[in-house]
C-alpha cells in the first residue's frame, strides 16, 4: 500500500505494454524508475525517456542481465512477449517482485507444475512475490466475471468474448511471428503459430481461477482454433498482409463440467471487419455474458477513441496498468506467489494527478 518513498521499479522489455508502463512509471510520483532492461541491442545505451516517445528521463536501458539484477529495485515490470522461468528466478531470487502480463494468473491451474516450483522457490529464497495480471487474461475474463457473479442466485454458464483490432498494434514478433498473420490459412489451421500455443495454456490458467473462485470443478478443457482471410492486400502498423492469408483469427477455450461447457472464453483478433467468413462479432472489446439467475451482461470498451485512431491503445493500456497498478499490493503481500484469490483489493496509488501535454503513438 502507499508508502513513505516512491516505489522504485525497473522495466523489463520496452515493447508496447513496456513503453505505456514507461510513460506511467515517469509520470506518477508514486514510482521512481530506476532501470530498464532491452533484449535488442540497438536499444541499449538509449535513454528510457526516448524509447518511450518522451523527453529523456535519465535513465539509460541496459541488455545486460547481471546489470539489471544489480540494480536495488522493490519491483520488476515484466513484459517480454514470451516469459522465461530461468530470468524471472533470477529476478525474484535478487529481492526484487515481478507483476507481470505474461500469465501466470493462476498457476496452480497450469498442467505442468514444475516451473511454478521453481517460481516459488525463488519467492522464498529473494523474500519476493509474483504476480500475473492483464486485461485477459487476467481481469476481463476472471476478476470482472468473479465480480459480476456476486450480483447472481445461480450460474449455468460464463460466456466471456474479446474482440481485438490488431490493425495499428506495432509488434511484428507478436503479429506475424507469434500469432501468424499472413500465413496461409490451410496450414495456420493444421500448425498454429507459437503464440497460438502460449496463449492456449495462459488462458487455461484464467478459466482454472475463475472455475476455483466459483467452486466449479472442471471434467476437461477444450479449444477450437479456426482463422479467416482477408479479401484483399492489407498494409497494417507492422507489415503486409496479402489477399488470401489470414487477416482475422478466432479462439474458443472451454471448460466443462458436468458433461456440459460451462466457462467459454472467445477471442477474435483481426487485422481488418471484411474477412471471410465474417463472424459478426462486431468491435465491442469484452463482454461477460452470465445465464442463470438472473442473466446478466456486461461490456467493458472504451469510451473515447485514441487521438491518433489506433483502436488497440487502450486495450494495451489496460494490459499494462492492472499489473503496473497492483505493485503497491504485492510488494505489501508475504513471499510467493500470488493470484487475485488470495491478493487483498488492489488499491493504485497515484492515478489523481495532472494529465500530461502529449499525445503518443505506441
Amino acid at each position: 500500500m502507499p508508502q513513505e518513498r516512491p516505489y522504485r521499479v525497473i522495466q523489463w522489455a520496452t515493447g508496447s505494454i513496456g513503453r505505456i508502463s514507461i510513460r506511467h512509471f515517469v509520470d506518477n510520483p508514486a514510482y521512481e524508475l530506476v532501470g530498464v532492461y532491452v533484449t535488442n541491442a540497438e536499444k541499449a545505451g538509449v535513454d528510457a525517456g526516448t524509447l518511450a516517445g518522451l523527453d529523456p528521463v535519465g535513465v539509460a536501458a541496459t541488455g545486460s542481465v547481471a546489470e539489471i539484477l544489480a540494480v536495488e529495485a522493490d519491483c520488476v515490470n515484466y513484459a517480454p512477449l514470451y516469459a522465461d522461468v530461468d530470468e524471472m528466478c533470477q529476478i525474484l531470487r535478487s529481492g526484487k517482485s515481478i507483476v507481470t502480463p505474461t500469465g501466470w494468473v493462476f498457476p496452480q491451474g497450469l498442467a505442468n507444475q514444475k516451473p511454478v516450483e521453481r517460481l516459488a522457490a525463488a519467492c522464498r529464497e529473494g523474500g519476493t512475490s509474483l504476480y500475473g495480471a492483464g486485461i485477459h487474461p487476467g481481469f476481463s475474463g476472471d476478476l470482472l466475471p468473479l465480480t459480476v457473479a456476486r450480483l447472481c442466485t445461480r450460474i449455468d454458464r460464463i460466456t466471456v468474448q474479446e474482440v481485438a483490432d490488431l490493425a495499428q498494434h506495432p509488434s511484428r514478433a507478436m503479429n506475424f511471428d507469434g500469432l501468424g498473420f499472413g500465413r496461409d490459412p490451410d496450414d495456420a489451421r493444421k500448425n498454429p503459430s507459437p503464440l497460438i500455443h502460449t496463449m492456449e495454456n495462459i488462458f487455461r490458467e484464467s478459466m482454472a481461477l475463475l472455475a476455483e473462485g466459483l467452486g466449479i470443478v472442471v471434467d476437461e478443457y477444450t479449444t477450437l482454433f479456426d482463422v479467416a482471410v482477408t479479401t484483399r492486400d492489407l498494409v497494417v502498423r507492422s507489415g503486409e498482409i496479402p489477399a488470401g492469408t489470414v487477416g482475422g483469427m478466432r479462439h474458443e477455450w472451454i471448460a466443462h463440467s458436468g458433461g456440459r461447457p460451462t466457462i467459454v472464453f472467445r477471442s477474435f483478433w483481426k487485422m481488418a471487419d471484411d474477412l471471410d467468413p465474417d463472424w459478426g462479432y462486431g468491435t465491442i472489446k469484452y463482454s461477460v455474458a452470465i445465464d442463470g439467475e438472473p442473466s446478466t451482461t456486461l461490456t467493458l470498451a472504451p469510451a473515447h477513441p485514441h487521438p491518433t485512431g489506433d483502436e488497440g491503445y487502450w486495450g494495451r493500456v489496460w494490459t499494462a496498468m492492472n499489473a503496473v497498478n497492483a505493485i503497491p499490493a504485492v510488494r505489501a503481500a508475504p513471499p510467493g506467489i500470488h493470484t487475485h484469490l488470495d491478493l487483498p483489493l488492489v488499491r493504485p496509488v497515484g492515478l489523481f494527478r495532472p494529465e500530461p501535454a502529449r499525445v503518443v503513438r505506441s
